[in-house]
Formats: structure tokens, sequence, C-alpha cells
């Protein structure tokens, strides 16, 4: 099975640690972001693949559509089954954390910023050790 690793957050620094990060660790040799959660959707939706996967590292405070609003589009559109998002935030509120769980294609919250650490810890999650093994 094939992945694809997308960022969404509306803070381009943020986006461009995170692909330095991912590049660096050998998470992702070409992550794409995204500042807007609607046209990260419309990626998804143009892309899709049953023998594809999406790593969505999505934060949650975002203009336009926030990471919660862009969790329920995703489900209503039916991308879900071609996700798995890892909920980015700087939050530290554990409402965050049980609220990102009640939704299936989230697998994972994850405190920015992001390191190499911590990508690594990932890599070993069960849903993403096949893209990892």
């Amino acid at each position: 099975m094939d992945f694809e690793v997308l960022n969404v957050d509306d803070d381009k620094m943020v986006l461009f640690i995170h692909e330095k990060m991912m590049t660096h660790s050998g998470f992702s040799s070409s992550p794409k972001s995204f500042e807007d959660a609607y046209q990260t959707l419309a990626y998804i939706n143009k892309h899709k693949a049953e023998d594809k996967k999406f790593i969505v590292f999505l934060d949650i405070n975002m203009p336009n559509l926030d990471g919660w609003e862009f969790m329920v589009e995703l489900e209503k559109q039916r991308l879900d089954k071609y996700c798995y998002i890892l909920v980015m935030t700087s939050s530290i509120d554990p409402s965050d954390k049980e609220k990102a769980a009640t939704f299936a294609a989230a697998i994972g919250f994850v405190e920015k910023p992001i390191s190499i650490d911590k990508l690594n810890d990932l890599k070993q999650k069960k849903e993403l050790q096949p893209f990892f093994g």
C-alpha cells in the first residue's frame, strides 16, 4: 500500500519546519503542505485510491475550516477511509484529546512542534507500521 504525507496548518513557518523534520527523519521524502483545509479536502478527493492512504498532520486552530470541521467534512464526503489523521496542536487541554478520539480517522494526538524523535515514535504506531516496516 502506498501513502502520502500531508501537513495542514495556517502557519507557513510551522509547515516549513514540519517538512524539514519529515525529510530529515525519513518519515516522508516529499510531504505536501496546505495552509487551507478546503484545499486539502480537494486534494484528497482528487488523488484518493483504494491502495493509498494519506497520513494527515492536522492543525486544529485554523481560519475558514478548523481541524474539527475538517474531520467532520472528511466523514461527510466519505474520505476518512483514505486517511490517518494525526491531530497537531499546541493546546494542552485534555478535552481536545477526548474530542480527537471521537473521529475514526484520528489515530493520534501530537503536540507542536514536531520533532525527529516524535516522528520516529509515530512510525511505531500500529496503523503506520506497514508503511515503515
